[in-house]
């Protein structure tokens, strides 16, 4: 029984990794084929239609996440996570059904909204579940496996969309995948709201710790200003809808280079940005078992100034066949050093939410902030679309600069308001387990 215990969040983590990994897949598998499957629908070279399409999935899951980000913070997160990667892999599944043509297009779209669903019942309740699996000292790396299983989907869902025969057929794959591993969750159980630093301080492994969200609790958690920062920080995804969206029409409009061409282009990025994240999740943890409490904001702060500079030259780098070099290097060295600077964000954000919050807060905390997120995420792939084709691919991906040069400004008051809450939400929590204890 002891050796089962030990080894259940080694192997709920990776649970939730997979399923991380499959769900970011699907989100991913338009941007490869923009062009074919536009085609495919009959609205030709315009993108228009599919950047409704992916920002309405977008929203649709936010507005999903706020719902299901209270409702993990309430009642059994098991069940939420089994029923959303239950959604998202039967309606992936379906896709292969979808024909040609405008009818097609409703029909996607359906279950491309579906899909949202799913997504944003899931990413509340993993994250939840992890911070109640991860030890304080550890969850900057802990949440940067969190954040590497999206980068991970990223890849896994370019690649099969990019060499699949039928670009529906890469949706069935990941949505059969997708309903092997809700089967798996169904044997696990879920670990206690105690978190793993304080579990042996209750009896009934941490059981006791019966505190739940309740409608009076949210002023509490927006009275925090360091949450509203955190909240309202959603301009950070803006550029990164625009590049991703956009980054395979881009490169075959503008430097004549193939999809099959850029997804090692694109291997490389987020090579960089698994590296970053990684790097500095350890480094993050590192300094703030140190007693520098500010270290994962300030990381994430430099993770997002950084990287401008670099991402601004790769994006004016001229290079087209059949003289692509130096030009492609350049341009891959730029953009890879600005990826793992900006992987100095990933694993620190999401470990400083749960730092500030007490854990029947967390999932409330992370759907909102991630709704704000996913508005700029939604944004972002209807201003790439509108200005690609008024103005061209290339101004499509440099409006990104524009956004990510604000993005900065938003962290300064999390830096400023990070400490004295969160040694607040700390007492709390302590006088919480005195009273169980």
């Amino acid at each position: 029984m002891e050796k089962n215990s030990n080894n259940l969040p080694k192997l709920s983590l990776i649970l939730f990794i997979a399923t991380v990994t499959l769900i970011s897949s699907v989100s991913n598998m338009i941007s490869p084929n923009l062009l074919i499957i536009s085609a495919y629908f009959g609205f030709g070279e315009n993108t228009v239609p599919l950047g409704i399409l992916t920002s309405s999935f977008t929203l649709l899951s936010g507005v999903t996440m706020l719902i299901f980000g209270y409702l993990a913070d309430k009642i059994v997160r098991k069940w939420i996570v089994i029923g959303g990667a239950l959604i998202f892999s039967v309606f992936s599944t379906l896709t292969i059904l979808v024909p040609p043509g405008f009818l097609g297009y409703i029909l996607f779209f359906i279950f491309t909204i579906m899909t949202g669903i799913g997504y944003g019942a899931l990413i509340p309740s993993t994250f939840s579940l992890i911070g109640d699996l991860v030890s304080q000292e550890d969850r900057s790396k802990g949440f940067s496996f969190f954040s590497i299983s999206s980068l991970i989907g990223m890849v896994l869902g370019t690649g099969l969309a990019t060499f699949s025969d039928d670009w529906r057929t890469a949706f069935t794959l990941i949505g059969v995948a997708g309903l092997i591993t809700t089967v798996f969750f169904t044997f696990f159980k879920e670990p206690s709201r105690i978190g793993k630093d304080y579990i042996n301080t209750t009896s009934d492994d941490g059981a006791d710790y019966r505190y739940r969200i309740k409608r009076a609790d949210l002023p509490v958690i927006f009275k925090k200003k360091a949450n509203i920062w955190l909240i309202i920080n959603f301009v950070d995804t803006i550029p990164t809808g625009i590049i991703l969206f956009l980054l395979f029409a881009y490169m075959e409009d503008f430097h004549g280079i193939s999809s099959d061409a850029t997804i090692f282009l694109l291997l490389f990025i987020l090579l960089a940005t698994l590296i970053g994240t990684i790097v500095f999740g350890y480094i993050g943890d590192k300094l703030f078992q140190r007693g520098n409490k500010k270290a994962r904001v300030k990381l994430a702060l430099y993770g997002n100034i950084l990287p401008i500079p670099f991402i601004f030259i790769a994006l004016i780098i001229p290079f087209k066949p059949p003289n692509l070099m130096p030009g492609i290097i350049i341009f891959t060295i730029l953009f890879m050093i600005g990826m793992v600077l900006n992987g100095a964000v990933n694993g620190n954000w999401y470990a400083t939410v749960v730092d500030l919050n007490l854990p029947e807060h967390r999932g409330t905390v992370l759907a909102t902030s991630n709704f704000f997120d996913i508005i700029g995420r939604a944004i972002g792939p209807l201003i790439g679309a509108i200005i690609a084709d008024t103005l061209g691919f290339n101004f499509g991906m440099m409006v990104s600069i524009f956004f990510w040069v604000l993005i900065p400004f938003f962290w300064i008051g999390v830096l400023k308001n990070i400490v004295p809450e969160m040694e607040k939400t700390a007492e709390i929590f302590k006088e919480r387990l005195e009273k169980i204890s």
